[in-house]
């Protein structure tokens, strides 16, 4: 049986995508290639190459970088050529055209939204480019007929041993108040925290540790396994789970989310997860000093990468 080709097209995002390829290629029935919509080694020629981007971008809705990382993207596939399924992440990343491209190289073309359409309203305009949308967002689901599905369990590990209780790290947007708020109520409890925000604008914080650039997963995954109980600070323009969730239970840590939905979900346990209200913070002793209670390995199994990829690529 000749085996099926699989191309996945997605942004670095910290490592996260990595971790689908890696998945994907345990199976002996796929010959899996992988393409990164990065733009991180566009250099600017001189100054004036720079001044030109920025009048492109204000003026002519153009981007040289982004036309640079799609110009990379088409020189890849030609190397690669036809698959039986393309999947591509995050696709309005790239513009329309190569779209396109891509969708003539596969006669089954499949995208996976990590965000709303309510965030990144683009997206609704690619909808026809595609046979199926996996989206996380239960209200895009509903509203667009698309297939729900989860992000994922990408690694596993257990660790009793704590350096400190409080974890997070999210980009500066406009949960920075509360976040800061939330690591200021840790600090007057005399709890143990490691908090993080980056691309903050020249903005100073006290019980917040401000750094410039963000930090790989790998490295994240080594301060998860650090704590003990991991923050999850909800955008207002989704609903979906992130993998701060994920990260929780694969690596049985504690959870504090203003994710309301997430009651709604069967690993839910109120000993391991806590939904804070945003106006009214309050986390109290017992959560943080009651043990994390396992999660029943048959609820787990679902959202581990393996079996994901399984139901993505409909993989045996």
């Amino acid at each position: 049986m000749p085996q099926k080709k699989i191309l996945i097209v997605a942004p670095v995002a910290y490592g996260y995508s990595s971790y689908i390829f890696k998945s994907v290629s345990k199976f002996s029935a796929v010959d899996c290639a992988m393409i990164y919509t990065n733009h991180a080694n566009f250099q600017y020629k001189n100054t004036l190459h720079r001044v030109q981007n920025f009048i492109y971008k204000t003026f002519l809705n153009r981007n040289l970088k982004k036309e640079y990382g799609d110009k990379l993207v088409v020189k890849q596939l030609k190397e690669i050529g036809f698959s039986d399924v393309i999947f591509i992440i995050r696709p309005d990343y790239l513009n329309r055209k190569t779209l396109k491209i891509l969708r003539k190289s596969t006669d089954n073309f499949i995208t996976l939204f990590y965000d709303s359409t309510r965030r990144f309203k683009k997206k609704l305009k690619l909808l026809p480019l595609f046979d199926k949308i996996y989206s996380y967002d239960k209200l895009d689901v509903e509203k667009y007929n698309f297939e729900f599905l989860t992000n994922y369990i990408f690694d596993e590990s257990v660790s009793k041993e704590y350096k400190f209780l409080f974890f997070n790290i999210s980009t500066y947007d406009y949960r920075f108040s509360l976040i800061e708020k939330l690591a200021k109520y840790i600090a007057h409890n005399n709890w143990s925290k490691s908090i993080f925000q980056y691309n903050t604008p020249n903005l100073k914080s006290d019980y917040l540790n401000i750094i410039s650039d963000p930090i790989p997963v790998y490295t994240v995954i080594e301060t998860i396994k650090a704590c003990k109980i991991m923050i999850d600070v909800q955008r207002d323009d989704q609903i979906g789970l992130s993998f701060r969730v994920f990260e929780a239970l694969g690596y049985r840590k504690k959870l504090i989310t203003t994710n309301i939905d997430i009651v709604n979900y069967d690993f839910y346990n109120p000993q391991n997860i806590l939904v804070l209200d945003p106006n009214n913070i309050e986390i109290p002793k017992s959560f943080v000093e009651s043990p994390y209670e396992d999660v029943p390995d048959h609820i787990l199994a679902p959202y581990r990468i393996d079996n994901w990829v399984k139901k993505v690529f409909e993989l045996e």
